[in-house]
């Protein structure tokens, strides 16, 4: 049903002791792992934050408990994070201890705050999107296994995100995490004779490099293998367009140092520092055991309250990779542009 009329006022959907004390918050404390205390001017209330299902995929059965605890405690009110975490709001600390209880009954771990390991995001991968070069969800599943003990356990140096995308389009939020897991594609895509049912003009003007040519005469396209870099748009566009091999050429690329904040220097995209893993499920062992191997390093080594870009930019890059042991690509140089993860081929890396 469309409303009619302007907007209902998004105060129309928030609990009283919000409307209350909009304006008049004075700060926030950590009271233990995934419980967090706000303080207004005469007010106090308590936000349980719990993990997320990789990308964020519950059943109508999981759903119904969440919105039990909200009506118990709350009434009737949550929330889900941008970071897909469940989060639940309680008026006294006993009250969010006894929620933080129920929840890991069920199976969700509550944390992913402050200087511990925060709740990985991932896109939908091979779900229902047609650009996905590796499985996105599955090696969430993956990571977060292996770096659980980050979630609510031992602390970090400074907060740490993690992000999976399965393709360079990055919807997953991949160059903005402090380790990004990317899907790339490495084999120019094919055109079939199914190319015929396709809008032609559409599909060559959705490249973003311009290597498709459109043949009017013989109702076709070309991709110019000299100019495509293999982010699979086209493919995504048109069904007569596929890659011809990608259960064998796939893979993704692990980039470090993005983050998405106002402390100074501000919003940094992430750097290519492993520029091709091949794919190999069902628990993706060399891109675990190469992210974890980061993360490590940059706990044993860090000062407390250094995200992992500024870590990076104190040592300098090359101290980076000789600490991690992670072997040093051309694809890693310093005048790189985030362009050479999709122009990557078949023995590209040096």
């Amino acid at each position: 049903m469309i409303m009619e009329g302007p907007p209902r006022p998004f105060t129309d959907y928030m609990p009283d002791i919000l409307k209350r004390n909009m304006g008049r918050w004075k700060g926030h404390r950590m009271v233990e792992p995934g419980i967090m205390e706000h303080l207004s001017d005469s007010e106090k209330i308590y936000t349980v934050r719990a993990a997320s299902t990789s990308n964020a995929r519950y059943s109508t059965e999981t759903i119904r408990k969440f919105a039990d605890l909200a009506d118990r405690y709350f009434g009737g009110y949550m929330r889900f994070t941008g970071a897909f975490n469940p989060e639940f709001f309680a008026r006294t600390l006993e009250d969010a201890r006894r929620l933080k209880k129920e929840l890991e009954e069920m199976g969700f771990p509550v944390g992913g705050w402050g200087n511990h390991l925060w709740n990985i995001t991932s896109c939908a991968g091979y779900f229902h999107c047609a650009l996905a070069a590796t499985d996105a969800p599955s090696i969430a599943k993956s990571l977060g296994d292996a770096a659980f003990k980050y979630f609510n356990q031992e602390e970090l140096p400074a907060k740490l995100t993690l992000a999976v995308s399965g393709c360079p389009s990055a919807c997953g939020g991949g160059f903005l995490a402090d380790i990004s897991i990317v899907g790339i594609h490495t084999e120019i895509p094919i055109v079939t004779e199914n190319v015929k049912s396709c809008d032609l003009m559409g599909t060559a003007m959705i490249c973003p490099v311009g290597a498709i040519q459109l043949k009017q005469a013989e109702k076709t396209i070309e991709i110019r293998e000299n100019l495509c870099i293999g982010c699979g748009l086209c493919v995504g566009a048109c069904s007569g367009i596929i890659f011809k091999t990608p259960e064998k050429t796939d893979g993704h690329a692990i980039l470090v140092g993005g983050k998405a904040s106002s402390i100074p220097p501000g919003t940094q995209l992430g750097r290519v520092v492993v520029p091709f893993l091949p794919n190999d499920p069902p628990r993706y062992e060399l891109t675990v055991k190469a992210v974890m191997r980061i993360i490590e390093t940059w706990k044993r080594e860090a000062r407390k309250g250094e995200r992992l870009i500024a870590w990076i930019e104190r040592i300098g890059w090359e101290r980076f990779f000789e600490k991690t042991g992670l072997p040093f690509y051309q694809q890693s140089m310093d005048d790189l542009d985030l362009r050479s993860l999709m122009l990557l081929r078949e023995g590209g890396g040096k």
